[in-house]
């Protein structure tokens, strides 16, 4: 097994850990991390990692790696297939493809990523959704952004969503205002009252009650 590096930049695979580099897929154990001197940079694939300390800044930019971590204040996921589990995050960003993202709570999160799934176990202050056919799940969505294509999302309460892409999918449980301006999009709300406006053409909206 590694140590667990403290620098003040640690770029795993390439500066900081020479050794990991050369390090086999099937090296077995996982590699651990000490998060807590500065920025951490995940890049040789084919491994897990599991990250410890107080994480801020943590780019994940290898392919098929694992990486386990407590909080962060900033996730960066980018290159393909990875899976990441986290505790709590300010800003979420994920990129790349073929991805698994699975969180407690995100204040920000930012997905472009085709074929990517994003699981939120509570709340998410803002989401935005660009590109195209990812799937986000959550426990609640505050302030909702569809500016992509073809993407999912399914939560349970919302304040506002705004849909400008087309041909998303979007369901809430409630949610209080809903704005479409893009085409041929779904969007649906279960329960309570809804502020609808639609401006695109082949919508599909279906609310509880319109207010």
């Amino acid at each position: 097994m590694f140590p667990a590096r403290r620098l003040g930049t640690l770029v795993v695979g390439l500066l900081a850990a020479t050794a990991l580099t050369t390090a086999p897929a099937d090296a077995g154990p996982a590699v651990p991390v000490n998060c807590s001197g500065g920025p951490v940079e995940i890049r040789t694939d084919d491994l897990t990692y599991d990250l410890n300390g107080t994480c801020g800044v943590v780019r994940v930019l290898a392919d098929d790696v694992v990486v386990r971590m407590p909080t962060a204040t900033r996730v960066v996921v980018r290159g393909h297939r990875n899976t990441v589990v986290t505790k709590s995050v300010g800003t979420l960003g994920v990129q790349g493809r073929h991805h698994e993202v699975r969180t407690v709570s995100v204040q920000h999160l930012r997905v472009a990523s085709p074929d990517t799934a994003v699981e939120i176990e509570g709340l998410v202050e803002t989401a935005r959704l660009g590109g195209r056919g990812a799937r986000v799940t959550a426990d609640r969505v505050s302030t909702l952004r569809v500016p992509g294509a073809r993407n999912t999302l399914r939560t349970g309460h919302g304040f506002d969503a705004s849909i400008g892409g087309n041909a998303n999918t979007v369901r809430f449980r409630r949610l209080e205002s809903l704005v479409v301006t893009g085409n041929d999009n779904a969007a649906g709300v279960r329960r309570g009252e809804t502020s609808v406006r639609n401006d695109g053409r082949g919508n599909r909206i279906s609310v509880a009650r319109r207010s």
